[in-house]
């Protein structure tokens, strides 16, 4: 409520008989002083009722809190019937409702219906079997939030140490040194269509306790020619436990069409723990054969340089990938031949290995719409994809048309989303 005032005072107290008496100038004094603190009190009941009335309420800020979580996290489909529908909505839901409140909490208030947040979480559950080891379980978790409100430079990161390139490398993810969960903050300090400078403070989730690491990298593409493309990309970085480090990274690609992919790439890491340079060299070959279906084969190597130059092991594999029951639900099957050195002898060896993997996908609306224009390259070819379509993870879809292929695209224009 809003309380008003009016106050008129007369100003014949000037014109007064200088004789009047003292009883009659202490009235006049007392009128001014009572009609001014009626205009203070008018005024400051108006400036409190006005400060009520733009400030939200309670129940108006948990609306607030609500809608910006309903605008990123809800269903864009009828409410599932089945009780795997319904817990897969759930824990969507609850992945995606702490970074929208974040982002809302610190980001702009005005803007929080403009655009929502962008959530993708892969969690892949594997079982292996080695020839040698025998069987053995392991899980793998992968995240990229995107946090509009924040900053459109900012990311949240579930990922892993071995996690360079910014794609997911889709391990098995089993207990090993290099693939220990990692969670922080991915800050991208500049992004053109050919180079990109970014900042991540990251710490490991484990039982031994938390391993802080803080890392700059700069990555740079460069079209060979109207299919194939270079990228190079450097990071320091400083560890706890491995101290300062550097990481030297090239990837050579030929994309022949949006459905196919031949990379070749090869990746050193020297610090103060490593072996000399810990080295690895993989050739990958992708091919989508249908939306739901995709092979990838993979010949590869790693060792290390000190105290002499050593191939650690040389392996081959090949995975197939299916999407089943659910557009966000895949298995994999993936044998692999390993010739691994024994440590002890020195000997080369053989070594059999199966992985099955089931992977479930977390992700709202604007992430899926996201990744999806940037598979098809077209606003028109989104809104007429099937629903019941995965959205593929590594097709190069629409990159096959990349202006960066063609070099006609100057290197301080934006080149969107890409690679994460």
């Amino acid at each position: 409520m809003i309380f008003g005032v009016s106050v008129v005072v007369e100003n014949d107290w000037k014109d007064a008989d200088l004789n009047c008496d003292m009883s009659d100038r202490s009235g006049a004094w007392i009128r001014r002083v009572l009609a001014l603190a009626l205009l203070l009190l008018s005024g400051a009941l108006a400036a409190q009722d006005r400060a009520e009335d733009e400030a939200p309420t309670e129940p108006q800020a948990r609306t607030s809190s609500d809608t910006i979580a309903d605008l990123s996290c809800r269903d864009q489909l009828d409410r599932p019937g089945s009780w795997l529908d319904r817990s897969h909505s759930y824990m969507n839901r609850q992945l995606c409702e702490p970074a929208a409140w974040f982002d809302g909490f610190f980001g702009d208030s005005r803007s929080f219906e403009e655009t929502p947040v962008g959530t993708f979480f892969r969690l892949r559950n594997s079982l292996q079997w080695d020839q040698r080891e025998g069987w053995s379980v392991g899980v793998r978790v992968r995240a990229n939030v995107l946090l509009p409100r924040v900053s459109e430079r900012l990311r949240l990161l579930i990922t892993s140490d071995d996690d360079l390139s910014g794609q997911f490398e889709d391990g098995p993810g089993f207990d090993e040194e290099d693939e220990q969960t990692r969670l922080g903050l991915r800050f991208i300090a500049s992004e053109g269509a050919r180079s990109q400078l970014d900042l991540d403070g990251t710490v490991r989730v484990s039982s031994g306790g938390l391993n802080p690491r803080v890392r700059a990298r700069y990555r740079h593409v460069r079209g060979l020619s109207s299919n194939t493309l270079a990228r190079a990309t450097q990071s320091v970085f400083w560890e706890r436990d491995e101290g300062f480090g550097t990481t030297s990274r090239f990837d050579w690609e030929w994309l022949p069409n949006r459905d196919r992919l031949l990379r070749w790439t090869a990746q050193g890491t020297f610090s103060e723990e490593s072996d000399g340079v810990d080295w690895r060299s993989s050739l990958i070959g992708f091919q989508q054969l249908d939306p739901k279906t995709a092979v990838r084969t993979e010949l590869g190597l790693f060792g290390y340089t000190r105290p002499d130059f050593k191939v650690e092991e040389y392996f081959v594999a090949v995975r197939y990938r299916r999407q089943f029951l659910r557009p966000w639900l895949f298995f994999e099957l993936q044998p692999q031949h390993a010739w691994p050195l024994d440590p002890n002898g020195g000997d080369r060896r053989t070594d059999w290995r199966f992985t099955m993997t089931l992977e479930i996908q977390f992700e709202n609306e604007r992430s899926r719409q996201s990744r999806l224009r940037r598979y098809l390259g077209g606003e028109d070819d989104v809104e007429a994809w099937d629903d019941e379509l995965p959205v593929p993870v590594d097709a190069p879809g629409d990159r096959v048309d990349d202006p960066v292929l063609k070099g006609d695209r100057k290197d301080g224009e934006s080149n969107g989303d890409r690679d994460g």
